[in-house]
């Protein structure tokens, strides 16, 4: 092997499945008899009409293909390839030079090109330079979805915990969750944001374990000496999980909750967009979720009166456009999505 050739992993070369499309017998079958002894996943075919249907019925890892072929040629079969999965790979063998060859590769995507004659050690290196770092892209994908798995079930665990401390509340982050991430569908939010909020919405109150459940369970009306003794909960919450690195701005979320648009919020009064709109969104839906509810110190007002709040505050307390959105929903749902 040439010194300034990388070294190939030739475990990671027997796991690919190859795709290989020529249409001149001798050079197919002695090609493909190389091939097949550093990749034993080969699948040969005649045309690119025949790799094409190859393709769909299989998938490969990566394909090898000629140009000119009868029935299909290389670069037409490549172009239907990639409209069916554009990530894999497309190397060009041939010996054509032409300007206009070369442009139609470009427009259709091909990844690695190699000239006849074929030096087979440089089509191998070809294979496994266009699929190595695929691969390692890919598996790392894979380890960041199970990372984020894993966060999202433990979120989930901590706020069934903080739910089940409180008898009067239980429920409560769960239905704050629910109702946030269906207005952020509303609001057409990216999957990625929405499945924040949902998170954020389910420990908003994790604080909360800072905080006396003697208080938080008294069955009257909150002094404003004791109300002070709640506030702190929001940047309590945040500072728990505040060494805890999300994809998601869950710490914000968790700090801003009780903020509101005209910066009488707590715990920074922060005003308007200095509100991250996450946040603004689980606000409402907590407001929402407090009045429909039963608390310890009230029955529930209903959603009538949760509404009229929304109504009244929203563009002073409450970003209008959450306001909209929070009605849509509840006029839609009735919160019969709500579980318990």
């Amino acid at each position: 092997m040439n010194a300034n050739q990388p070294s190939i992993d030739v475990d990671f070369l027997r796991t690919l499945s190859v795709l290989y499309v020529e249409d001149e017998d001798a050079v197919r079958e002695e090609l493909a008899h190389y091939l097949r002894r550093r990749c034993p996943k080969l699948a040969v075919a005649r045309n690119g009409q025949e790799g094409l249907e190859l393709f769909k019925a299989n998938r490969y890892d990566v394909v090898v293909t000629d140009v000119k072929m009868p029935v299909m040629d290389g670069l037409d079969m490549a172009r239907s390839i990639k409209s069916i999965q554009e990530e894999v790979p497309v190397i060009i063998v041939t010996a054509y030079n032409e300007v206009d060859y070369f442009l139609r590769a470009i427009e259709v995507g091909v990844d690695r090109y190699v000239k006849k004659p074929i030096n087979p050690s440089e089509l191998i290196q070809a294979i496994y330079k266009s699929t190595v770092v695929r691969f390692q892209v890919r598996e790392l994908e894979k380890k960041r979805l199970s990372a984020f798995v894993s966060v999202q079930e433990a979120l989930t665990e901590m706020a069934h915990a903080i739910d089940k401390r409180n008898p009067f509340t239980d429920g409560h982050q769960h239905r704050v969750s629910q109702l946030a991430s269906a207005i952020a569908e509303d609001m057409q939010l990216q999957p990625d944001e929405i499945e924040g909020i949902r998170l954020a919405g389910a420990i908003h109150d994790v604080g909360f374990l800072y905080v006396s459940l003697q208080l938080l369970c008294a069955p009257r009306q909150l002094s404003p000496e004791e109300f002070e003794l709640i506030k702190p909960h929001a940047e309590a919450g945040g500072a728990i999980l505040g060494d805890t690195h999300f994809p998601w701005p869950i710490v914000e979320v968790i700090r801003q909750h009780h903020e509101r648009l005209d910066g009488s919020g707590y715990p920074q009064g922060l005003k308007g967009e200095d509100i991250r709109l996450e946040a603004r969104i689980v606000a409402v839906a907590d407001v929402v979720e407090a009045m429909v509810a039963d608390r310890p110190q009230r029955r529930a007002l209903g959603i009538e009166a949760a509404l009229e709040e929304l109504r009244r505050n929203a563009g002073k307390l409450y970003d209008p456009s959450v306001v909209a959105s929070c009605e849509r929903v509840i006029q839609r749902t009735k919160l019969e999505f709500w579980g318990a």
